[in-house]
């Protein structure tokens, strides 16, 4: 029987152990998310939509997408739209045939409403492309943000929301004939002009630290408004869209315009580092409630984030980058490289469930058709989807505690 073991047994065990551990410890290389490979076709799944019984909100999405793509149009003559192709992985769509596939999936809408008879048409007639991550999606939410400010600066309004510089400068990588040689280059690069160099030198534009801290912008009439919560200006740079209202009762509506260049990193994350948070109880709010109490350490917590987002005035909005409005629950933001924009989705997550005190006592699941009209600066990779969840207290509280993991998938006419 020993003999047995030694001769036979064992090298199947060792044959076993070795699987396992090439299978689940041997370190892998990370992949390399491109177009191609982010979306994989797959079987449609059970269709259900609870993010609203009434229609009327998708249908003003749709129409949102389809004005980005008559721009598109405009822009570039219908011939060129239609020759024009996106990836749903490894299929290449037009451009054309995506906003055929919306002015179909309105009409039967439309003609049927959010019931079965709809989803059912839906599952015959769409292919669905689904997120190569499968359920490990994570989704968040971003809201748009509500602020008190002034024309004018003053002891209680001091901190600025900034426009575009001038000296702001985007270089296109990818149309100089290295890009395609190495891995991993971003498309744009953001910087400026050096003042120290004797041959005209871009170098990295000014970080939150030099902008903020340091006043690198201060005195050259770059100011939209001044703001009465450095805090909320913090946060409105994340969530890219904000109303304002001013001390003398009107109204002023902010959007993103164009950042600095710098890697966004999430300060929630540091706060977690340094064990202040933990990775469960983390949150906007909970963010929130820590640099209120702790003033003294919101520079070193702001300053590890050195990305900086520029605004713009806007008569309508939310702005998503698109250049259309995006609508609540039917509007995410995905990674512009990887996914069609204004293409037609279907996810799947949970929500949070709040008491009378705004405290959460539960999750519900959360399904329903969106619009892929955004994008973020922590939004990279196939595993990240931003839901945007409109304006006001719920939606403010939904979006900051909102990181359910879920999946998603993409839809094309067949």
């Amino acid at each position: 029987m020993n003999k047995f073991f030694f001769y036979i047994l064992l090298p199947v065990v060792l044959i076993i152990l070795v699987a396992v551990y090439f299978l689940f410890f041997f370190p892998k290389e990370p992949v390399e998310w491109t177009a191609e490979n982010a979306l994989h076709l797959v079987p449609a799944p059970a269709i259900s939509d609870s993010a609203s019984a009434d229609a009327g909100p998708l249908v003003c999405a749709i129409d949102y997408s389809l004005k980005y793509f008559e721009r598109i149009e405009e822009q570039t003559g219908t011939e060129n739209q239609e020759s024009k192709i996106v990836s749903f992985g490894k299929e290449k769509v037009p451009v054309g045939h995506i906003k055929e596939s919306l002015l179909d999936f309105k009409a039967q809408l439309q003609q049927y409403g959010l019931t079965r008879e709809f989803f059912q048409y839906i599952k015959q007639n769409y292919r669905f492309y689904q997120s190569a991550v499968r359920e490990e999606v994570l989704f968040t939410g971003y809201f748009e943000a509500d602020l008190r400010g002034s024309l004018s600066p003053s002891e209680i309004y001091r901190y600025p929301l900034y426009r575009k510089p001038g000296d702001l400068c985007r270089v296109d990588l990818s149309s100089f004939s290295f890009y395609n040689k190495y891995k991993g280059l971003p498309r744009i690069l953001r910087g400026r002009l050096s003042d120290n160099h004797p041959h005209p030198t871009i170098v990295p534009y000014y970080t939150r630290e030099e902008i903020d801290y340091q006043k690198k912008l201060a005195g050259r009439g770059l100011e939209i408004v001044w703001i009465d919560d450095l805090i909320d200006v913090f946060f409105l740079h994340i969530q890219g869209s904000g109303i304002v209202t001013l001390d003398n009762g009107e109204t002023l509506r902010v959007n993103y315009d164009e950042s600095n260049g710098h890697p966004y990193y999430a300060i929630g994350r540091w706060l977690v580092q340094q064990e202040i948070l933990t990775l469960e109880n983390v949150s906007m709010q909970s963010i929130r409630e820590y640099l209120e109490k702790h003033p003294d350490e919101v520079e070193e917590i702001f300053i590890t984030n050195p990305s900086y987002v520029f605004f713009r005035e806007v008569d309508e909005g939310p702005m998503g980058a698109l250049g259309v409005p995006v609508t609540a629950f039917r509007s995410i933001a995905t990674d512009a490289y990887l996914f069609p924009k204004g293409a037609l989705c279907y996810v799947e997550t949970q929500l949070p469930i709040f008491d009378d005190r705004d405290k959460i006592k539960g999750w519900q699941a959360y399904s329903g058709f969106v619009l892929n009209q955004d994008t973020g600066g922590a939004i990279r990779g196939p595993g990240r989807v931003d839901l945007f969840t409109g304006y006001g207290k719920k939606s403010k509280l939904i979006a900051g505690h909102m990181k359910q993991y879920g999946t998603f998938y993409f839809l094309i006419k067949k």
